[in-house]
């Protein structure tokens, strides 16, 4: 019999008991070697399975958009894992970054976007999130769509101490939309977040720039 619950097009709860966890790994994303035990679902009997788990918490993930100009604003710079995987070792990205322990996640979304940037916030809100890779790291990254002026961009973003090399740049959004369905761009944060604003982002910016529109 076919459980209907189930099948539910939606995330749901699984019972699951760890029976050891240890640290293997203590760093920038620490990895923790677990194992455990979680109730079936296409087996008929709960399953016992060791993982590897990379610790990444939450991420923000900005999507800065100036309505005036009908434009978005991207960061390109060197990226190991892209280095090693693919021809392309500067690939174009969002500006995006980690959340402090205890930060609010709007308050680290507008930290990250002026840190890589140089841009302030205007208005910001909430988009979606998504698991980055759940397979591989417990990592959540939360989209935030944020209205900013680009005419103060000079191009160039980064944390020195943290040896960042950021180029800021400025894309017509029709543009960004051609080369994400032209296959010119990989990163799984800018694909996503171009196809849900190519279906929401200038309805979304408009209410959120309404927000900010003093009263007369």
């Amino acid at each position: 019999m076919i459980d209907l619950f189930r099948h539910r097009l939606e995330d749901q709860t699984l019972d699951f008991t760890i029976a050891e966890e240890r640290r293997a790994f203590d760093g920038f994303r620490p990895l923790d070697v677990v194992t455990l035990d979680h109730a079936p679902l296409g087996r008929d009997l709960p399953s016992h399975v060791r993982r590897e788990i990379v610790r990444g918490g939450r991420c923000a993930v900005v999507i800065p958009y100036d309505p005036v100009r009908d434009e978005i604003v991207v960061i390109r710079q060197f990226r190991i894992g892209a280095a090693l995987a693919t021809p392309h070792a500067a690939p174009l990205e969002l500006p995006a970054g980690g959340i402090d322990e205890g930060e609010d996640a709007m308050a680290g979304a507008a930290r990250e976007l002026e840190e890589e940037t140089g841009l302030d916030t205007l208005a910001i809100s909430h988009c979606y999130t998504i698991l980055t890779t759940p397979g591989l790291t417990d990592e959540v990254a939360i989209v935030f769509l944020a209205l900013v002026d680009v005419s103060s961009l000079d191009g160039r973003g980064g944390k020195e101490d943290e040896a960042e090399d950021i180029l800021a740049i400025r894309a017509p959004v029709d543009a960004l939309i051609a080369a994400v369905d032209d296959g010119q761009i990989a990163n799984g944060f800018l694909v996503g977040a171009t196809h849900w604003f190519a279906r929401h982002g200038r309805t979304r910016a408009r209410l959120l720039a309404d927000s900010i529109r003093p009263i007369d």
